[in-house]
């Protein structure tokens, strides 16, 4: 009997640990949609000067192979698949041909987060008008739209809409297409889950204390983000702690909906750039791995070790603006706008 095989297969793990530290894959893109700045149906307005945009007036994701859009300028909601047809318009129709294009009106008001569930039901935060300011901080309400753009209800904290939320960060609709609502205001994180209009759980975060000392140093964490799990019953919590207002490094935690108590802390990160960006799959955080000008991401497992690195290779310098999504299967997508419109693509 080898009694140094135990040895042995730590040392190998601890290798293999340390080369997915710094290995990284570079990926290649596939444009998969290209949306003309317009006023058309199947367009977006974008509005920009000589350096830059003037306003972020719009937002995309990937939803059932279709791409979904807000316009705050044209006021309206659109799906269109890879071959830039029309497949839906919800709010302002009046350049639209509704003979031919599955079209809905509605008057919308600021439109924030958007997602869309595996029916096909679209969920659309509308803010109410503010006319002094900026209105990302308006109350809003949540509304659902069916798959052919025909409003079915309207939510608020309670599941009615007599309280509206305040800021909204984020929607989520987790397998069992129960929507997550994820509220926010300074330091105070609110979650609410619907089950069609029924809110069923709410977790108020503020009763969470992150407080450590090391000798006679005290940090303070603050939540920075929160990020569900698919099946609805987890979530992940990132921690960012300070010292002296110092940013000295981050925690990740798992946390329990139904326990509402976190379950333990899953990862400790020393360099403060690694901000939680998503979980894929309800097995892989994947981090923000800033690296000068270079767009990366780390892939760890819920063991707190890294696995990979990926490289997202665009030159960030030919677009007005860019962003950067990862969908439940881990396929990643970044959307850059320029003068000529939004180009969606696929790194793989």
């Amino acid at each position: 009997m080898n009694k140094n095989k135990p040895a042995l297969m730590v040392f190998v793990m601890a290798a293999l640990v340390s080369c997915a530290q710094w290995r990284v894959s570079n990926l290649s893109e596939k444009e998969l949609f290209f949306v003309k700045n317009g006023t058309d149906a199947g367009h977006i307005t974008i509005h920009f000067d000589e350096f830059a945009l003037t306003d972020l007036s719009f937002k995309v994701g990937i939803f059932n192979d279709l791409l979904f859009m807000s316009d705050n300028i044209q006021k309206r909601i659109q799906a269109v698949d890879s071959d830039g047809d029309v497949e839906l318009v919800i709010g302002n129709i009046a350049n639209i041909d509704t003979k031919k294009i599955n079209s809905a009106p509605f008057k919308f008001g600021e439109l924030g987060s958007f997602t869309v569930d595996r029916s096909g039901n679209v969920y659309v935060q509308n803010r109410l008008s503010n006319s002094a300011g900026d209105g990302s901080f308006s109350p809003s309400y949540v509304l659902v739209f069916d798959k052919k753009g025909k409003l079915q209800y309207t939510l608020g904290q309670r599941g009615s809409a007599d309280t509206p939320f305040y800021y909204i960060d984020s929607l989520f609709v987790d397998k069992r297409e129960r929507l997550f609502v994820v509220s926010r205001s300074f330091d105070t994180w609110n979650i609410y889950r619907f089950e069609n209009k029924k809110l069923d759980l709410h977790i108020n975060l503020a009763a969470l204390s992150f407080k450590e000392k090391d000798g006679n140093d005290i940090f303070d964490g603050q939540i920075e983000n929160v990020k569900l799990y698919q099946n609805g019953n987890m979530m992940l919590i990132n921690v960012a702690y300070y010292h002296n207002k110092r940013l000295k490094y981050h925690k990740v935690y798992d946390y329990s909906l139904n326990k509402k108590a976190i379950d333990r802390e899953i990862m400790n990160i020393p360099n403060p750039l690694n901000v939680l960006f998503d979980i894929v799959d309800d097995k892989h955080p994947y981090f923000w791995n800033m690296e000068k000008n270079n767009v990366r991401l780390m892939i760890c497992n819920m063991e707190g070790h890294i696995i990979n690195n990926v490289q997202i290779g665009f030159d960030n310098s030919k677009y007005l603006y860019s962003g950067l999504q990862v969908d439940n299967s881990g396929r990643l997508y970044s959307y850059h706008a320029s003068k000529k419109g939004i180009s969606v693509l696929r790194w793989e």
